[in-house]
């Protein structure tokens, strides 16, 4: 793959396009990703690993990761966020996509499929639920809070220790947060602020249920910032959707992560696998 396919196209404030890059080639495959820490436009080590979030998704998709707007107001919820996406989705796409909405990007995705069910072909889920938990929101208060009081360092500790799925892989993460902050907070982010406002008011448990697009979700039994109880509830209350709980897994993502890249393209239709509604991961 050439270097200039890996080049986003982050556009003006004035253009109605949230900022994007494509990687891939085949039918398109949305990615919202999840929450990260930047001041302005992203830098090229950010992109980087925005690339490899993504890559193995595009074995064969065209896969379109899409950020948040850049500048969001203080107030803003996270219907808000997911009508910029239904705008940009709309301005590229004649026909409705499949989404992946991993984290924060995935309850933009649910709410964008509760919003705007027109847009969304079929819908994946990765460690995200109708709403935080109570833990996952009083942690994600609490990162506000060290980030509000300008202790980057303490916010990025606890923010990418909780990722992890055992005391030892919680100390080694917390202990990289805090040596390179900016990786995970960013600079002085208030759209991050804005963002983690959101997610913590963000509770689609009343409309969960409208969503009519095929629907997977997959998250590690140990996720501390929902948990699989949760994961299994969002399943249970959309109509046919199909649960992957992965063994001894933290809070996941794509990156790395074979299995569930393989399950998520299985439900897609790219490939074959076990997908069983409302069933667990196996092993």
């Amino acid at each position: 793959m050439d270097s200039a396919s890996l080049q986003p196209n982050y556009l003006p404030m004035s253009n109605p396009l949230l900022p994007y890059f494509q990687i891939g080639t085949g039918r398109p495959l949305i990615v919202i990703p999840g929450l990260v820490g930047r001041r302005g436009v992203p830098d090229r080590l950010s992109r980087r690993m925005q690339h490899q979030e993504v890559a193995q998704l595009s074995q064969s998709r065209a896969v379109w990761s899409i950020d948040r707007r850049h500048g969001l107001a203080s107030d803003t919820l996270v219907r808000d966020i997911a009508r910029d996406y239904a705008a940009t989705i709309a301005n590229l796409f004649n026909d409705p996509v499949d989404i992946v909405g991993v984290s924060t990007g995935g309850a933009i995705a649910l709410q964008l499929a509760v919003d705007v069910p027109a847009l969304v072909n079929r819908l994946v889920i990765v460690s995200s639920a109708y709403r935080l938990s109570d833990s996952g929101r009083a942690t994600q208060l609490e990162i506000a809070d060290r980030l509000r009081r300008g202790h980057s360092r303490r916010a990025a500790a606890l923010f990418i220790a909780n990722t992890g799925a055992t005391r030892i892989q919680r100390s080694l993460l917390g202990a990289a947060g805090a040596l390179a902050p900016r990786i995970v907070v960013g600079h002085n982010d208030p759209d991050l602020l804005a963002t983690l406002n959101a997610e913590d008011a963000f509770n689609l448990g009343d409309r969960i249920g409208m969503i009519a697009a095929p629907t997977l979700i997959a998250g590690g039994e140990n996720d501390r910032f929902y948990g699989a109880e949760l994961f299994a509830e969002t399943a249970e209350r959309i109509p046919g959707s199909r649960l992957r709980i992965y063994p001894r897994a933290g809070h996941i993502s794509t990156h790395g992560n074979r299995r569930l890249v393989r399950d998520i393209l299985a439900f897609l239709g790219d490939h074959d696998a076990d997908t069983r509604p409302n069933g667990p991961a196996s092993g």
